[in-house]
């Protein structure tokens, strides 16, 4: 018997430090022990401020198997010595009661009402604390009515005693050292939130598209294993799985923390250049002037420059803020790039500097070819801060993925121009949300926000060129239209939207 015990007490060590889900490791607490003292019902109450919260409920014979806090029927424990679950939690005793009518040491007022709405008659009761290694009050199990091979209700025994000791030191490290993984998580998480708020003292419009490309991965993730549970597809993301993808997506753009603003925030081809090129253009109508009063050029000169300037002012605010440029405002660019003034010393000033020129004749967008650059070497940041980070083996994908929020299908993305399965399932989700948030996103400063529908099509569109999964795409699409307008995304600072 001792042996068999022995042996039970090992194999339910092994469940216990083995179950990876929260909820389940406590209900397999109360079966265990149900299970090794052969009594009839159970209860788990965990404690958590200052008071023991109900957690589990079992009981055979009732045929009740209730989980959970919150319940108004089952109100906390408040930490009173009259009430026996609190007693053995303040003076960390085992209690062994053979009959709780007949105890007048405790409060039963609870059970016996219980027993008269039920028709239950609670007898012997066996209540035990769980206290974890570093000696602190895990929660109480309670256990009733201990029965005989006959089915009659008996006395927890002395041997039951023994074999709970074991189990509830068991019982308390796996709760306990479930609860530092989830702490540990929670602080994983945290730190990526402060990474964000990192990015947001820099680019308030990237805090919006971080936040939002979480909440849309997390739409999607909850999207593909509902559709999973109802069988439609095979894909499914564990508890692990999913946290980990959400804090890839917090993490993708960490990297844009060390990308000068005056590249990530410019709305214009010029940028803040624009101010230093109308001054010039002001000061050399103010040189041509002089030269007219003090006689080095004639009045028609002076008339012919003070008109080009005018000109050129309005032309060059015009061509900084296009979208597009023509061949035209590309030549003009280019015509005056190479005209300069040569003063009285023989110094000579261009009307535009050659970077000025540049940034002036970049056909669409505002960025030149070294800025484009400069923006996408954030990837390579992002990567190199993460490398930083212990993520551990809880987390071994996360630089991955996040590292991978640029790359196509079919190469022509960045920084590593992988291709196909060399982009990883979870990489292919965060390409589309990246694309599809920053296509339809307002807050934007350079560019206006595109429409859901017309988000789509361009994805589409991707999607036939080869760049974006098709399959992911079709998956997002639904997840999307599934809460239509119930999706809550930032658009201010709204720290509930993380729940």
């Amino acid at each position: 018997m001792v042996q068999m015990q022995a042996e039970k007490i090992l194999e339910i060590g092994i469940q216990l430090t083995a179950e990876r889900d929260y909820d389940e490791l406590l209900s397999k607490i109360i079966d265990c022990a149900m299970e090794l003292t052969g009594c009839d019902g159970g209860t788990l109450y965990i404690f958590e401020k200052d008071l023991l919260q109900f957690c589990i409920l079992k009981n055979k014979s009732m045929g009740i198997d209730q989980k959970g806090t919150g319940d108004e029927k089952y109100p906390p424990v408040a930490m009173n010595e009259k009430n026996i679950c609190a007693y053995a939690a303040i003076h960390r005793e085992f209690l062994n009661i053979e009959d709780a009518y007949s105890s007048s040491q405790f409060d039963f007022s609870g059970p016996r009402e219980y027993d008269k709405l039920t028709g239950y008659r609670t007898k012997s009761m066996l209540v035990f604390p769980l206290i974890s290694h570093e000696d602190k009050l895990i929660g109480v199990v309670q256990l009733i009515n201990a029965k005989n091979e006959a089915g009659e209700i008996i006395p927890f025994g002395e041997d039951c005693e023994k074999v709970l000791r074991s189990l509830g030191s068991q019982a308390a490290v796996a709760v306990a050292n479930m609860r530092y993984v989830q702490e540990i998580a929670d602080l994983m998480i945290s730190i990526t939130q402060v990474f964000t708020d990192a990015i947001d003292t820099r680019i308030p419009y990237n805090y919006y598209h971080s936040r939002n490309v979480y909440l849309y991965v997390k739409l999607l993730v909850d999207y593909i294993n509902s559709q999973h549970e109802a069988g439609k597809i095979d894909k499914y993301y564990t508890p692990a799985e999913r946290d980990e993808l959400l804090m890839a997506a917090l993490m993708h753009d960490i990297g844009k923390l060390v990308i000068p603003n005056d590249i990530i925030d410019k709305t214009t081809r010029l940028g803040d250049k624009l101010e230093l090129v109308l001054e010039r253009f002001e000061r050399l109508s103010l040189l041509y002037n002089i030269d007219y009063l003090q006689g080095r050029i004639s009045k028609d000169k002076w008339i012919e420059k003070k008109n080009y300037f005018l000109d050129a002012r309005e032309r060059v605010e015009e061509i900084n803020r296009k979208p597009r440029l023509s061949e035209e405002d590309t030549t003009y660019i280019r015509d005056m790039a190479k005209m300069n003034y040569t003063d009285s010393n023989g110094q000579k000033i261009t009307y535009l500097s050659l970077d000025e020129a540049e940034c002036l004749t970049v056909s669409s967008g505002n960025l030149t070819s070294a800025e484009r650059e400069v923006i996408r070497s954030h990837v390579e940041y992002t990567e190199k801060y993460l490398r930083k980070m212990n993520f551990g083996v809880r987390y071994p994908h996360i630089i991955e993925w996040a590292g991978a929020h640029h790359e196509f299908l079919n190469g022509t993305g960045y920084p590593r121009g992988l291709k196909g399965d060399e982009i990883p399932f979870e990489a292919r989700i965060l390409v589309v949300v990246d694309v599809f948030e920053a296509l339809t996103s307002a807050d934007r400063p350079y560019k206006k926000s595109m429409e859901e529908k017309k988000a789509f099509s361009v994805l589409e569109d991707m999607v036939s060129e080869g760049k974006v999964d098709g399959e992911v795409l079709a998956l997002f699409k639904e997840a999307v239209s599934s809460v239509q307008n119930d999706l809550k995304l930032f658009v201010h600072h709204e720290e509930d939207a993380w729940k």
